[in-house]
């Protein structure tokens, strides 16, 4: 389990980073360590302190 901190990221908001190697297994990282293409993710409040983050397939269309 990585432990992350949690950062300011502007807007009002915070945000957590996600290991580089989680992201290779995922194929969102390229061969240089950086995002290929656009994704989206779903951030779910579950309570007592849990989220849960699922990565979604967005239409190319929308």
């Amino acid at each position: 389990m990585a432990i992350r901190k949690l950062q300011e990221v502007g807007g009002g908001s915070t945000g957590v980073t996600i290991p580089k190697d989680d992201l290779v297994l995922e194929d969102i990282l390229d061969e240089d360590g950086a995002l290929d293409g656009e994704h989206h993710a779903h951030v779910n409040y579950e309570g007592d302190g849990e989220w849960t983050v699922k990565l979604l397939e967005m239409d190319s269309g929308q």
